[in-house]
């Protein structure tokens, strides 16, 4: 977590946890691509980010900077579904497009007993910093909803009490709806993937 602690965090913050890219990411290709009967692309993850922002509603660009925040875990390196495909081809650097300004920053799990804590332990870093106003969050397909709820209220109480002048809007994107409401707004990622990933709305059905 030293690493973490001393991240700079821009107004917009994307917190993602690398295994989606990899397995649920992965794992969509594949289905699809036998679905359908043709390959289909590897993600293009800075388009990708580009419709998480639309889907969260973000509408005013005129602070362009985006944080990406990318959780390593057991995978290494590799981003198995996505271009880029390596992290350490990300990490440090910054991409821009014609929406946003994404500056990525690899978060490895080093003593962390897991990703799946090391994601909880930055999404309460991001929540309870002050310079963020937006978080779009993209956890674990198999993360334990219940434990992110919980370290999601308990962050935004306390920042309240902290008398922290402005809300920060939370958007959680999965793959299912949650089951039981979630501390924030829900949104299905499936429509970026597909879009991203050439997959029409109709081939979908």
């Amino acid at each position: 977590m030293n690493r973490a602690a001393e991240l700079k965090l821009s107004e917009r913050v994307i917190l993602v946890d690398v295994s989606f890219l990899n397995r649920t990411v992965g794992m969509v290709r594949e289905v699809m691509s036998a679905r359908l009967g043709r390959p289909l692309p590897v993600l293009d993850l800075a388009a990708w980010l580009d419709c998480l922002l639309l889907d969260a509603g973000i509408r005013d660009f005129s602070s362009a900077e985006v944080q990406v925040l990318l959780v390593q875990g057991t995978d290494g390196d590799a981003l198995s579904a996505c271009v880029p495909s390596l992290l350490s081809d990300l990490d440090g650097k910054a991409c821009r497009t014609g929406l946003a300004e994404y500056v990525f920053s690899v978060v490895p799990t080093e003593n962390m007993a897991t990703a799946e804590a090391l994601y909880r332990d930055l999404l309460a870093l991001v929540l309870n910093n002050t310079s963020v106003r937006q978080a779009l969050l993209v956890p674990a397909m198999s993360a334990d909803e219940e434990k992110l709820n919980e370290v999601t209220g308990e962050v935004l109480r306390e920042r309240r009490k902290g008398g922290k002048e402005q809300e920060v809007q939370v958007v959680w994107f999965r793959m299912e709806a949650p089951a039981f409401p979630s501390v924030g707004q829900w949104c299905p990622v499936v429509p970026s993937l597909a879009h991203v990933l050439g997959i029409r709305e109709e081939e979908l059905k």
